[in-house]
């Protein structure tokens, strides 16, 4: 398996972990995002947002003045791949 790095912290590896850890710090700041833009408007309740976060998945989430007379809070759009 390779001899070990002492200089590394805690076994890091120098290739896939912060590519990883950026998209994911990309997706929990939509997320963020989506929260507070639900909160302009008076809902804080949870909703989920699931992964890839489509352009569709983002506005629909917001509930702005132009998405909430066509869906309710608790919306749930389909994959669409």
């Amino acid at each position: 398996m390779g001899h070990p790095n002492v200089k590394a912290i805690h076994s890091s590896k120098a290739v896939g972990e912060p590519p990883f850890f950026l998209a994911s710090a990309v997706f929990f700041a939509i997320k963020d995002a989506i929260v507070a833009a639900r909160a302009e408007v008076g809902c804080n309740d949870w909703f989920p947002l699931d992964s890839p976060a489509t352009p569709e998945r983002i506005r629909m989430a917001c509930l702005d003045e132009f998405i909430a007379p066509i869906i309710s809070s608790d919306f749930h759009p389909n994959l669409s791949v």
